[in-house]
């Protein structure tokens, strides 16, 4: 009695095993019907459209960049006319470097401000890759540019 039941396991194992091994078999007798390839002339038209898909995102995007640096531009600009102005009224060295340290501050602001800006516009997009014209097969044919070596008789010693 212990030996069938020490049996038992193996012989569930066994049978689901072939359980799965009838079940997936099915499928791998069906008829093999190959996806067509897409011609190279509807991937070269695809590739067109998503190149000037491509073209128009990056313009945008040098123009919001362009945008962000002429308000960075502004401010630093800002920045430095206030500290100029101000240098000019102040009297005591003290005065005078509170200005410098608030003039680069600004700037430390509007550098912050800059990048998290550019930060937020995420990564740039990947430029399409062009699909690769298919290459004929060259035919073998005979050619008679090679001449065959004829063999010359050796001398014997």
């Amino acid at each position: 009695m212990h030996y069938v039941a020490m049996r038992l396991p193996r012989i569930a194992v066994v049978a689901l095993g072939l359980c799965i091994a009838i079940s997936s078999a099915g499928p791998s007798f069906a008829d093999a019907t190959p996806t067509p390839s897409p011609d190279f002339q509807s991937l070269m038209a695809q590739y067109k459209i998503e190149m000037v898909t491509f073209q128009k995102v990056m313009k945008s995007r040098e123009l919001d960049r362009m945008k962000i640096n002429q308000i960075f531009m502004s401010a630093v600009n800002d920045a430095n006319r206030n500290a100029k102005t101000t240098l000019k009224a102040a009297k005591t060295p003290t005065a005078k470097s509170e200005v410098i340290t608030t003039q680069k501050a600004a700037i430390a602001v509007a550098n912050a401000v800059r990048d998290a800006a550019i930060l937020a516009m995420g990564q740039s997009p990947v430029a399409p890759i062009a699909p690769v014209k298919p290459s004929k097969t060259p035919q073998m044919s005979p050619t008679n540019k090679t001449k065959s070596r004829k063999v010359s008789p050796t001398p014997s010693p």
